[in-house]
């Protein structure tokens, strides 16, 4: 499986050691063939970073070589960065569904157990009544938790794709800070920072969520036309990936002095959230994290039902997967492990938030993004 390779992201013991450990997962759940359609997971598995709309599947035979089916418009891009060998093509008068159901039984006659991701985007409900319908008597076995939490504790050298999408955001920001005084509009501040991130590396355009004045409250939201006036919080979440892994920076600004009262409060959130991070550690239990960090703060500023949240590696759109859905919030009882990367994140009152890119390690959470933690003033 060394195919030629002109743009690979990983190294070839970084691949390999992936697939061992799907290897062991195929075995653990005695599947005799899995039938990989999220683009993620094939991505994460070969380097291959399609389109996401066209339709494609890994085909991974429990005892042979795994082939590749997808569409022929995509062929020179699987040849410069794929780490396999063998791909199968289909034409757009084709069915790839069932072309992939077809391949499956022809690599393996006799399916009785197929692995398969039901929490994958990619698999809707009528993809998967068509592949079953051409396996007469298979059980679909579903992978997704296995394959979801191998792809939530990163390597060293994934890791290392966080640690530079955390570069490109800080940059973001530092521009995004420096464009913003009484009279811009929220949206100029969005297209000041937007070219430093793709001179940094990032994968996209997208500034983010910046929201000021009576939008802070606004969570997710959109780019607005607001004008920042003098007295003004702002609130500012870089949002950006390097070869699809994600980094996540928050901080607040002022126009002008903030009030003492909005002031103390961000003290008190920053602290106690830094304290919360010291408890990153493998075997910390999220909801107990969750329970510590709400313990610091005032009864009622709480405005999110959650305190962190896995960041993983997936196309170009902001939301999660379910694959890799992992959040520091009451009722999640799954242990952290080395390696998991989290934006950390606490929004109280009225939408003041700080957060951070960090990696779960034995001596407690690790910054990735290293930005000044301290409530930004500008005049």
């Amino acid at each position: 499986m060394t195919g030629p390779i002109a743009r690979r992201v990983f190294t070839d013991q970084e691949f390999a050691r992936r697939w061992q450990s799907l290897r062991r997962i195929l075995t653990d759940h005695q599947v005799d063939l899995a039938v990989l359609v999220d683009a993620d997971t094939i991505y994460y598995l070969t380097g291959f970073a399609g389109s996401g709309s066209a339709f494609q599947a890994l085909l991974v035979p429990m005892d042979n070589e795994p082939v590749h089916l997808l569409r022929y418009t995509e062929e020179l891009s699987f040849l410069s960065t794929s780490w396999l060998d063998v791909p199968a093509f289909y034409n757009d008068w084709d069915n790839p569904v069932v072309l992939a159901a077809r391949l499956a039984r022809k690599l393996v006659p006799r399916l009785r157990r197929v692995g398969i991701e039901k929490a994958s985007y990619h698999l809707a409900a009528r993809r998967y009544e068509q592949l079953m319908a051409e396996w007469p008597g298979a059980l679909g076995v579903d992978l997704s938790d296995a394959i979801g939490w191998l792809r939530l504790v990163k390597s060293p050298e994934e890791i290392e794709q966080h640690r530079q999408a955390a570069i490109a955001v800080q940059r973001g920001l530092e521009t995004g800070v420096a464009a913003v005084r009484a009279g811009v509009r929220e949206r100029e501040i969005a297209a000041a920072l937007a070219g430093t991130l793709v001179r940094a590396g990032a994968d996209t355009l997208f500034p983010g969520t910046i929201v000021s004045g009576e939008r802070l409250r606004d969570v997710d939201g959109r780019l607005g036309d607001r004008t920042l006036q003098h007295g003004d919080l702002v609130r500012m979440e870089m949002t950006n990936s390097v070869n699809r892994y994600w980094a996540r920076l928050t901080r607040m600004v002022s126009v002008g002095p903030p009030s003492a009262e909005m002031a103390e409060l961000y003290e008190q959130v920053r602290l106690a959230q830094e304290e919360q991070i010291t408890r990153l550690v493998p075997g910390a239990i999220p909801s107990e994290l969750d329970a510590f960090v709400r313990s610091k703060l005032p009864i009622g500023l709480w405005t999110m039902q959650l305190s962190g949240y896995a960041l993983a590696c997936h196309e170009c759109r902001i939301g999660w997967s379910e694959l890799d859905r992992f959040w520091i919030v009451r009722d999640e009882y799954r242990p952290l492990a080395a390696g998991m990367v989290f934006h950390m994140v606490l929004t109280a009152g009225p939408g003041l938030s700080v957060g951070d890119t960090v990696v779960v390690t034995e001596q407690g959470g690790r910054y990735l993004t290293t930005y000044p933690r301290d409530l930004i003033v500008v005049e």
